[in-house]
């Protein structure tokens, strides 16, 4: 991998590590600004670009904590959801997730390799359930440098991957490859189920 291409996994981490600590006190449009300013700032003027994420993250903190004065910008719980693709399970699971809870948890979600596309028959039934699917897209795993997940969710993945986490959990749940609309909304349904179980262990308000 380049330099180039080191550099921007970096930043993106910072990015995501950013949203996590103040997503819950400054919208995303606010984060993403203050960080894209950081960066053009930073690579305007660094001497070692190999530092560069470590200046943009200091620097892009300092901003924010300006703008956040006096409020709690303690991190908030992250779950990770891991399938194969990040087509179907991980994708209901993340957007479910976030559709519960709002921004009470940092949520993501990942596949051991990204392909296909994600499945548009889920796309469908979380449309059908109220679910906002603005912003999902397929994601690979890469190796993090920073914060690891407060919970993994293995979905459909036997060997627990490269991914930094503090609990693993593995959830049965059928794959929505090939599977009839009636058949995901009844994965749905499973899913959200688990996701209802897991918030109390986060200590998180589960929803009515």
């Amino acid at each position: 991998m380049g330099e180039g291409n080191m550099s921007h996994r970096d930043f993106e981490i910072v990015r995501e590590d950013l949203h996590r600590r103040y997503g819950h006190v400054v919208d995303e449009v606010t984060i993403n600004g203050v960080v894209d300013d950081t960066i053009a700032e930073q690579q305007a003027s660094a001497k070692l670009t190999a530092f560069l994420p470590v200046f943009v993250e200091r620097f892009a903190t300092e901003k924010l904590e300006g703008l956040v004065e006096g409020k709690e910008t303690n991190p908030r719980k992250e779950v990770l959801f891991a399938c194969e693709r990040n087509a179907g399970r991980s994708q209901l699971a993340s957007a479910i997730m976030r559709h519960l809870v709002g921004d009470d948890v940092f949520v993501r979600s990942v596949g051991l390799k990204a392909r296909g596309g994600i499945n548009p028959t889920v796309i469908e039934v979380l449309k059908e359930r109220g679910i906002s699917t603005e912003g999902l897209y397929q994601k690979e795993i890469t190796p993090r440098v920073s914060h690891r997940a407060d919970v993994v969710v293995l979905l459909g993945i036997d060997e627990i991957p490269g991914i930094p986490g503090d609990r693993y959990i593995r959830w049965e749940i059928a794959d929505p490859e090939g599977a009839s609309i009636e058949e995901i909304r009844t994965i749905a349904d499973a899913i959200e189920a688990k996701i209802r179980e897991l918030l109390p262990q986060l200590e998180v308000a589960v929803p009515a």
